[in-house]
């Protein structure tokens, strides 16, 4: 695998949500440029003729025994779950372009009685057709799943049947073949051809709007017209659709390397999802559960197509269906000039409003595809997860999902209000050349012109003293503007009005804000510089005094410990104990909530970071949990996945898929051995119980080995800074009052 690969794929894992101009990108990237690479995709690509319909198969599951182990063999199977004769079977598998599987496929007993894609379909049946070894023309072979035997049945006999896949897994840059394709008929959507790879169905660059673009820039995503992909049209699914606008930061890529990066071409015309199932139903089973996933990156960059959300391994092993999406970011995404330009003619939160958009569709059409509308999962890391926020904030999104997953968000800061985000839209204004009330002067600009003009923008708005506290990466964000959302988070877990029927899990990693240390002091500090260094790049006298605290006291003998002590602070202060906050309020509030933090990650020890990030090596940085979410540790070719990464992504994932489907991340003891729990055979997962958050304030860690719940560890110092520092959603929530602490 080229160097320069691994260095890409370093970059992804180490940086979720990099600052503005950012000073940990700049020397990655200029070791990225100097590297001689070969950034191509070499998919076949296009519509085949005659694929099949899902809708004429009637109930298609793609089975596999994933311990998400990139060296563990891999026997994976197409389950035809509609009883046939023999020949029936044996023409449809043929179809697809397979033959019928071998009885004697490792673990096919064990496949068939614990696989969480089609525990349902195999219940009703014990038997299947498999290859007619015998070569017989009135006695086929089946074979039994309860005696893990073969026997001869008579070949009109109609029987359910088992299939080879032949297809590996998608690889970024890799040949993958996409000819194995599929035809799925929405309700509201229109006919998608996607493709099958080892794991799941992939069903990519399906418009969820319209095209928000000339007139339709800085509006509301508007509903697709009907007629545009119906009308018994079959439309491609299988690529990408383009990746929302980026801001720079900093990232000096050439086009074909930002391609790379982002797994797609960048564009305004940019709101699309993406579905990956293990399960086309035969419209009569009861779909999987449904996780959507919103992606981080400050929103201002990274897209749904970045290969560290590849899912394959999360939909397979879990057996659920997952849905990623792109949504406006940056000026795009979160323009807002009010008075001067009033709601009716912008509205704002176009973030927000896009994920919703999203999770309409799903609404209407994820049944086609296998999944149970009425089980939806929301879930995304960093500005993902502050995504989760806006989500829990916003009445008009409450009756699209059931379960919330946040990861990371710097639940610290607060939501915006319409002065913060109008002076960001308004020195973009300016440097466009428009008056601050001209919305068409802004329309007909090109996408550069804008890109550019916010760059300026952002450059003069954090130059401003007003704006010391505000984190570079943390500029955009979701505004209450008293219509999608009408309070901040705080004041709304306070009384009672965000979505409290959902079930909540949010946490973060063990250390969290070494990701962003570097960025603030990219040299070591000697410690009697300590208060020079902090006055000079924090003008706040809050940070020097939670630095100075008794909990974050600096040790002599580190040459590093003001960053060290400095990490630890922002950590705890970002994320640890406004997390412990919030989640006292939502138990106050009734809410289920299910709080943890990660001890271990992907890209802190291993050579993908070691060398590159060096203040992360040995943390548990902010994004470092992305990987083991999804199991995309070997999403590239040359990168693997195995032993402890393995064994900690099976994990997380078991941990977070029991969730979408219960809303508990605890499985269910009783199930043992049955089809329907898959988790319940992970001693990793199953011999630690993870209760709901109460007074005890518990907290799940997770860890390779031996995870464990701890109650109070983190309470004292909490307090103490609440009492001492207090959190910015304290003081600086968007109606300027301040927000008293939970009791």
């Amino acid at each position: 695998m080229p160097t320069g690969k691994i260095l890409l794929l370093a970059i992804w894992f180490a940086a979720a949500a990099l600052p503005y101009s950012s000073t940990i990108a700049s020397p990655l990237l200029s070791r990225f440029h100097s590297l001689n690479l070969n950034i191509s995709s070499a998919d076949v690509t296009g519509l085949v003729n005659n694929a099949p319909a899902a809708k004429d198969i009637s109930g298609i599951h793609l089975l596999l025994d994933n311990d998400v182990d990139s060296q563990t063999p891999k026997y994976p199977l197409i389950l035809l779950s509609k009883p046939r004769v023999y020949n029936d079977s044996q023409s449809i598998c043929t179809l697809l372009g397979e033959n019928l599987a071998s009885n004697s496929t490792p673990g096919l007993q064990q496949l068939l009685n614990t696989t969480p894609v089609a525990a349902t379909e195999v219940k009703g049946s014990n038997r299947y057709w498999v290859n007619n070894d015998t070569g017989g023309s009135t006695k086929c072979t089946a074979f039994d799943r309860k005696t893990g035997h073969t026997l001869q049945l008579s070949c009109s006999v109609k029987l359910p049947a088992l299939c080879t896949n032949s297809i590996a897994r998608t690889q970024v840059g890799t040949n993958n073949d996409k000819s194995k394709q599929i035809k799925v008929t929405t309700p509201k959507a229109g006919t998608w051809q996607g493709y099958r790879d080892q794991n799941q169905f992939r069903f990519l660059g399906i418009p969820y709007a319209e095209s928000p673009i000339g007139k339709l820039r800085f509006q509301k995503p508007m509903r697709l017209n009907p007629s545009k992909y119906g009308n018994n049209k079959v439309n491609d699914a299988t690529e990408y659709g383009f990746a929302c606008t980026q801001l720079p930061l900093g990232f000096n890529l050439t086009s074909e390397q930002w391609d790379f990066f982002l797994g797609a071409k960048q564009s305004e015309d940019c709101l699309h999802l993406n579905v990956f199932t293990p399960s086309l139903k035969d419209g009569r089973s009861k779909g999987l559960s449904v996780m959507v996933y919103v992606h981080g990156g400050g929103y201002t960059v990274f897209a749904s197509s970045d290969p560290v959300f590849e899912p394959g391994n999360l939909v397979s092993r879990g057996g659920v269906v997952v849905v990623t999406l792109d949504y406006r970011m940056s000026t795009f995404g979160l323009f807002e000039n009010t008075p001067a330009i009033p709601r009716s003619k912008a509205p704002g939160n176009l973030a927000t409003r896009d994920q919703i958009a999203a999770l309409q569709w799903v609404r209407d059409n994820i049944a086609a595809f296998g999944g149970d509308p009425s089980q939806v999962t929301i879930f995304g890391e960093s500005a993902g997860g502050w995504s989760m926020r806006g989500l829990l904030s916003a009445p008009s999104a409450f009756g699209l999902y059931r379960n919330v997953i946040s990861q990371s968000d710097p639940i610290d800061i607060p939501l915006s209000n319409p002065k913060f985000a109008g002076e960001i839209t308004n020195l973009t204004m300016q440097s466009l050349g428009c008056k601050s009330s001209d919305l068409a002067c802004a329309q007909n600009k090109t996408t550069d012109e804008i890109t550019a003009a916010q760059t300026k923008a952002l450059d003069v708005f954090l130059r401003q003293p007003e704006n010391v506290w505000v984190q570079t990466a943390a500029i955009f964000r979701p505004c209450v503007d008293k219509s999608l959302i009408h309070a901040d988070f705080a004041e709304l877990v306070r009384t009672g009005k965000y979505n409290r029927k959902a079930n909540i899990m949010w946490g973060s990693t063990r250390d969290e804000a070494g990701a962003f240390v570097p960025t603030i002091f990219p040299d070591v500090i000697p410690l009697a510089d300590e208060d020079a260094e902090l006055a000079k790049r924090i003008p706040d006298n809050r940070t020097r005094g939670l630095i100075h605290s008794p909990y974050y006291k600096t040790n002599a003998s580190d040459p590093d410990t003001v960053r060290n002590t400095f990490s630890a602070a922002s950590t705890d202060y970002y994320w640890t104990c406004p997390i412990q906050v919030m989640s006292r309020g939502a138990a106050v509030q009734k809410s289920n909530v299910y709080t943890y933090i990660m001890d271990h990650g992907r890209g802190t020890d291993g050579a993908l970071v070691k060398g590159l990030v060096n203040f992360c090596t040995g943390r548990v940085c902010h994004g470092d949990d992305n990987i083991p979410t999804f199991g995309s540790g070997d999403a590239l070719p040359g990168v693997e996945q195995t032993g402890d990464d393995a064994r900690f992504s099976r994990q997380v994932i078991d941990r977070f898929t029991t969730f979408a489907k219960t809303g508990n991340p605890n499985p269910n003891r009783k199930a043992g051995g049955s089809n329907l729990d898959v988790a319940s055979q992970n001693p990793d997962v199953a011999n630690v119980q993870w209760p709901k958050y109460d007074k005890s304030n518990p907290v799940f860690l997770f860890n390779v080995t031996n995870s464990t719940v701890v109650r109070n560890a983190d309470v004292a110092k909490c307090r103490w800074t609440a009492k001492n520092i207090k959190f910015d959603y304290q003081l600086y929530g968007p109606t300027g009052k301040f927000v008293p602490i939970f009791p």
